[in-house]
């Protein structure tokens, strides 16, 4: 058994059902995810591969930050990957079950061809599915955000990406070399009076977490003034558990091989 304290893990993301817990990672051989799989959120079990990738799949490096998605029956992971012959994008796999085994739902990722995008997230407003992602500062020098419809089975694009903004627009965040603004992780909330986005960047501190707010999904979003966290973490996420709400993100964000899952009470 692994004690939560103790899991190595970046970019944890965590979905709960039936009484189980599934956290899944990226695997230490970069090639593939696994999951980690709790009845208490306290100790988990070894972690079980859920994909790994094999001869004729066009990813071959950047395994990063799944995250999983129950939709109309079956189970979907988001998933950064590239390749030296391939740009960054958000692939799409899915399965049976929350615990694999995953498989490619189609032969490229969802994200515009030809971007560097990462962290790609899925949200379904009324039952049409969107996905939020993250266009990269190593492309554009200030990361951007932006949201896309799919197609009702998640295989292509239903519509343009819609710029949300950039990452220098939030008064929190610091360039992380010259001119350079990252953005990370977004995970849409619906609340009460609109919405609201966790995203994560680098800040004064560190790598940060911040939250901005909007009353649509498509803008503009306001953001707050100041990063929700202190300790050089973030790419965080929500679980909602239990009629509490755990926001779960790794820290510190370095040196590597430091990062632990991090779970802690969230209001938003």
């Amino acid at each position: 058994m692994i004690r939560l304290k103790d899991l190595n893990v970046r970019d944890p993301f965590v979905y709960s059902e039936n009484g189980t817990y599934y956290l899944y990672a990226a695997s230490k051989d970069g090639d593939g995810f696994v999951c980690y799989k709790s009845s208490d959120m306290r100790t988990f079990l070894d972690p079980v591969t859920v994909f790994k990738a094999g001869d004729g799949f066009w990813a071959t490096k950047d395994f990063w930050a799944p995250e999983l998605h129950a939709y109309n029956g079956k189970y979907y992971l988001f998933a950064s990957l590239k390749s030296d012959k391939s740009p960054r994008g958000t692939q799409i796999f899915v399965s049976d079950r929350p615990d694999g085994e995953f498989t490619p739902l189609t032969d490229a990722p969802v994200t515009p061809q030809g971007w560097e995008c990462l962290d790609g997230t899925l949200y379904v407003e009324n039952g049409v599915p969107y996905i939020v992602f993250c266009r990269e500062w190593l492309e554009i020098t200030d990361g951007e955000m932006y949201i896309m419809q799919l197609t009702p089975d998640l295989k292509r694009a239903a519509g343009e990406p819609i710029k949300l903004f950039s990452a220098s627009s939030a008064p929190w965040t610091r360039p992380l070399t010259g001119n350079s603004y990252i953005t990370d992780g977004p995970f849409i909330l619906k609340g009460e009076d609109g919405y609201k986005m966790l995203w994560s960047s680098f800040a004064e501190s560190g790598y940060a977490m911040g939250l901005c707010e909007s009353k649509s999904l498509f803008g503009p979003w306001t953001h707050a003034e100041k990063p929700i966290n202190k300790n050089n973490g973030g790419h965080g996420m929500v679980l909602c558990d239990g009629g509490k709400n755990y926001l779960v993100y790794h820290a510190p964000n370095e040196p590597a091989g430091l990062e632990r899952v991090q779970m802690d009470e969230f209001e938003y």
